[in-house]
């Protein structure tokens, strides 16, 4: 979850995207914070579902979708995903941890992105901007070695609470003014760029490859790998249609997750067909066609269709 103003970001760990996790995750957050007044979001069922409908009109708050192929109608969403995939793949190389243990590096990540300062938001940490308060300073907790090591703060002092709070209300409609001036201005150039324009390589006959995450496979976001090649077989103004070489099933992907890998006059030789199969493809069994008792390994076999 993650405040669009301050880029304020809270990471919710689940084994699978539920409506239950999602409804408790933003009650978790009224309850600390208040209800946003809009909740922007894709168009996942455990978004769309009865469940959050009825949580969102029980709390009076507006609720809007992205399209499934307009990933960057939710870009900051889009981008903060990816930057905690790209941080848990180094941490669990790092730590040499199990990839089953990464919920245990959330609270890491967590701290890192808030606490970090961001060039849109005038330089400010996000921490910093969602609460009024000053960023912590790693320096003002230390270590102390020897037999018994201790932790030691630096002392701060007590301030006056009427002063600080009048002060601290003045300050966060500083920062926020000049946050909001260095969004505006990145907004204008971001929509200067046309990005929406950009043209792809891409031609029909060409070879792709696809970035995937199979959860009919058991994996997970931390496993995405490059799968293919595909031939390109249709285009719309949202996606390409792409052919499966050996199973022959065509699937709509964005362009995001395409990457080019030969033109047409690739040669599908039976070498690349046997990669292909070999990367974890599923196969449908439409009837059981016949069955054969294998002596020698004393099992039975199944011929299917």
């Amino acid at each position: 979850m993650k405040d669009e103003a301050t880029h304020f970001a809270e990471l919710v760990a689940c084994d699978g995207p539920t409506s239950e996790v999602a409804a408790a995750a933003i009650l978790d957050w009224h309850s600390r914070f208040g209800i946003p007044p809009t909740w922007v979001s894709d168009s996942g069922s455990h978004f769309t579902s009865k469940v959050i409908g009825e949580l969102n009109r029980r709390l009076k708050a507006q609720q809007k979708f992205t399209l499934a192929y307009t990933p960057w109608k939710n870009g900051s969403i889009e981008r903060v995903n990816r930057d905690i995939i790209q941080v848990l793949k180094a941490l669990i190389l790092e730590l040499k941890v199990s990839a089953a243990d990464w919920p245990y590096l959330l609270p890491l990540v967590q701290s890192s992105l808030n606490h970090s300062p961001v060039q849109s938001l005038a330089n400010k940490a996000p921490i910093e901007l969602f609460t009024g308060l000053p960023c912590p300073n790693t320096l003002d907790t230390v270590v102390l070695p020897g037999k018994k090591a201790r932790v030691v703060s630096l002392p701060k002092e007590r301030p006056d609470l009427d002063n600080k709070l009048r002060q601290l209300r003045a300050s966060l409609k500083v920062m926020h003014k000049a946050v909001n001036e260095v969004r505006e201005r990145q907004a204008l150039r971001y929509r200067s760029r046309r990005h929406y324009e950009q043209p792809v390589n891409f031609s029909i006959g060409d070879y792709v490859l696809r970035s995937r995450v199979d959860e009919k496979l058991h994996a997970n976001k931390l496993s995405v790998t490059w799968v293919g090649p595909y031939r390109v077989t249709g285009a719309t103004e949202y996606y390409f249609t792409v052919e499966h070489l050996v199973t022959g099933k065509f699937t709509n992907v964005h362009p995001s997750r395409l990457k080019h890998y030969a033109d047409s006059s690739l040669n599908v030789s039976a070498e690349l067909i046997d990669h292909v199969a070999s990367q974890g493809t599923l196969l449908a069994v439409e009837a059981l066609a016949d069955h054969r008792y294998n002596t020698s390994m004393k099992m039975f076999e199944i011929k299917v269709k």
